[in-house]
């Protein structure tokens, strides 16, 4: 099953995503960069477990986090965005750009 909700515009999360190791992996230096603002979340379950995307408005990965089930991934959309989801709707199978399907609803 494949999920997406469009956040509200100006939407701000409650957690920072950010691309590489943390400090403790790479000898003291904080050599991580912030991901920017999502726009469009997406829950993809998957072989390997279910997983919360986000995506920014121009399509780039703003973070993603594993789950253990669906309603876990819900959750934590929830705890980060609150109120800023605009509701959860199905993917239809026959879509293989999830995020291109995604952002033209924003």
């Amino acid at each position: 099953m494949r999920l997406f909700a469009v956040l509200s515009p100006g939407a701000k999360g409650r957690v920072n995503h950010s691309l590489g190791l943390p400090s403790v992996l790479t000898e003291g230096v904080d050599t991580r960069l912030e991901m920017g603002p999502a726009a469009l979340l997406v829950i993809e379950e998957r072989p390997d477990g279910v997983f919360l995307f986000r995506y920014a408005g121009d399509g780039n990965c703003a973070g993603d986090t594993w789950h253990l089930s669906i309603e876990d991934a819900k959750y934590q959309a929830e705890f980060e965005y609150a109120d800023d989801a605009m509701g959860w709707n199905v993917i239809p199978d026959s879509i293989n750009d999830v995020v291109q399907f995604g952002l033209g609803y924003l």
